[in-house]
């Protein structure tokens, strides 16, 4: 009997140990589906790994900010670690140290695959674009749809269990200049719509060495199966991608369900049903705090000062330098973020990739970080 009870107390105190909590009452994890199965954290400290993982990223941010972080080494760093695959879809990239680490994960046997940008390897290309493409790496080019689209995204899957995406190119621009953001995340299921997004702009892109060689054609564009991120009350992705995924669709939705506060830095909004839910929102009560890039285009200026918008405009951290980021903070709790920018390009012609978020450790740094650069940007 003794030895019952023992054994019984051992069980129940592994059992403490070993399940995280979960906020919603009523639920336990073995209620709940896979897709329903909330990613939790602490609030002040960085959510941890998902499950026990090839890819150790011990050490490495699970956000960053250009002002306060450099690039390279986090990158290096992750890309170090990759024991199995690494695929990357890049607008650009102009790091020297990146590339290098690249070339040294391939030749140790990672099976690396990179998509870029067709307009930045041809008919011109940089050093390190050149260096990668001599190195005989996997290599394929994408363009969006039609002439003026662009293969816009920033994100890299490393050994398909860890996720880096943000506003930031893999460049010295956004490294020196810029105000950027990275994001790095460990949820499977938000991994998942990323590597499926990944396959299918891999298996539509043509070979560098064949940059007029006509495209494969396209199908639908991978979208998340089962919304299930509710911000009061509303249905979201927990991702979202494009050209015509439903990106456009999904922010509108979460700004619509919005009730206190909206928090916006934005290198472009130049998209009219987007604006048009901000001015619904800030008619309805809704605090709506703008920031946008100073040297971007903003045709809803005066619209903005008529709904009464906090609006101010930023530059980047140096003279030539842009205020870069994508990301947009709701009531304190759904953070929403990526390479898309607020326009119609962005949602019909562009391949962009775009996060959702309630996870209160990144909804509470990227609040931060929106109210410190707002503090600094100008009033028109």
């Amino acid at each position: 009997m003794i030895k019952t009870a023992i054994a019984l107390c051992i069980a129940l105190f592994q059992l403490s140990l070993f399940s995280p909590p979960v906020r919603s009452a009523g639920f336990t994890l073995n209620s709940l589906s896979a897709t329903e199965v909330p990613f939790l954290s602490p609030l002040r400290e960085p959510p941890p790994a998902v499950a026990k993982v090839r890819f150790d990223h011990t050490g490495l941010p699970y956000h960053l900010f250009t002002e306060e972080t450099v690039i390279t080494p986090v990158l290096v760093r992750a890309i170090n670690t990759v024991h199995t695959t690494l695929d990357v879809a890049l607008y650009n990239l102009q790091l020297s140290e990146v590339v290098s680490a690249m070339i040294a994960a391939r030749d140790r046997g990672v099976r690396v695959r990179v998509v870029l940008d067709d307009k930045h390897v041809f008919p011109k290309r940089n050093a390190d674009i050149q260096r990668l493409l001599d190195s005989g790496m996997d290599v394929r080019l994408m363009r969006g749809r039609g002439r003026s689209g662009s293969m816009h995204n920033k994100y890299a899957i490393f050994d398909g269990v860890g996720l880096q995406t943000g506003s930031a190119n893999w460049t010295w621009f956004a490294e020196t200049a810029s105000y950027e953001n990275m994001l790095f995340l460990y949820d499977p299921y938000t991994i998942a719509g990323y590597q499926a997004n990944f396959e299918w702009m891999w298996n539509q892109s043509r070979l560098a060495s064949s940059p007029d060689a006509q495209a494969p054609p396209a199908g639908p564009i991978p979208t998340d199966p089962s919304p299930s991120l509710y911000f009061n009350g509303a249905a979201l992705p927990r991702y979202a991608f494009s050209p015509r995924g439903g990106t456009e669709a999904a922010i509108i939705k979460a700004i619509d369900a919005a009730r206190s506060e909206i928090k916006v830095a934005m290198f472009t909004l130049t998209s009219e049903p987007i604006m048009s839910a901000l001015t619904r929102a800030a008619a309805r009560g809704v605090s709506v705090k703008l920031m946008h890039n100073a040297g971007s285009s903003f045709p809803f200026f005066h619209d903005a000062l008529k709904s009464r918008f906090d609006l101010r405009f930023s530059r980047g951290r140096t003279e030539r330098g842009q205020m870069h980021n994508k990301f947009a903070v709701l009531d304190g709790s759904l953070l929403i973020n990526g390479a898309f920018n607020w326009s119609a390009t962005a949602e019909n012609t562009n391949a962009e990739n775009t996060i959702f978020t309630m996870e209160p450790y990144y909804v509470q740094v990227y609040a931060g970080e929106f109210d410190r650069l707002f503090a600094a940007a100008k009033a028109p």
